[in-house]
C-alpha cells in the first residue's frame, strides 16, 4: 500500500504535535472548573488554616487539611487543561503540599503548635506556587 503524499503525513504528524494540550474531551473524571474558583478556593482555605494556626485552634486543622486536600484534588483533575510544563510543576508542588498536610494532621493531633507553625512555614511557599501555576493557566485557557 502507498501513501499518496509522504508530506501529507509529516505535515499531520506535525500538526497533531503542535496542538494544544487540552484534552477535554478524552478525560472523563474533568469537571470544568475555572482556575480562578480554584485559585480562589486555595487562597481561602490555605488562608484560615493559616488563621487556625495562629490562633493555636488545632482541632480544626485536620478539616481544614481535608477541605484543601479536595482543593488539591480538583486542581489536578483540571491539570490537562494545562500546558506540560505547567502540569508538571503543579504534580510536584501538590505532592509537596499533601506531605505537608499529612505532618500537620499528625501535629495538630499531638497538639504541638510550634511544630504546626513550622509546617505551615513550610507550606506557604508551595501554596503560593500553586497559586500562581492557576493563575497562569486561567490567563492561558482564557486566551485560546
Amino acid at each position: 500500500m502507498r501513501l499518496a503524499s509522504p508530506w501529507l503525513l509529516v505535515a499531520l504528524l506535525a500538526a497533531q504535535w503542535a496542538a494544544p494540550s487540552c484534552q477535554w474531551a478524552g478525560d472523563t473524571k474533568a469537571v470544568r472548573v475555572s482556575f480562578a474558583a480554584l485559585r480562589t478556593q486555595l487562597d481561602d482555605v490555605s488562608s484560615r488554616l493559616n488563621s487556625a494556626i495562629e490562633n493555636g485552634d488545632s482541632e480544626h486543622i485536620p478539616a481544614l487539611d481535608k477541605e484543601l486536600n479536595a482543593v488539591l484534588d480538583a486542581s489536578m483533575n483540571q491539570a490537562s487543561a494545562m500546558n506540560i510544563l505547567d502540569r508538571e510543576h503543579l504534580s510536584i508542588n501538590v505532592a509537596t503540599a499533601r506531605n505537608c498536610i499529612t505532618d500537620m494532621d499528625r501535629y495538630a493531633t499531638s497538639g504541638d503548635m510550634d511544630l504546626l507553625r513550622a509546617q505551615a512555614k513550610q507550606l506557604a511557599p508551595t501554596v503560593t506556587e500553586i497559586l500562581e501555576l492557576l493563575d497562569r493557566a486561567e490567563r492561558t485557557t482564557k486566551a485560546s
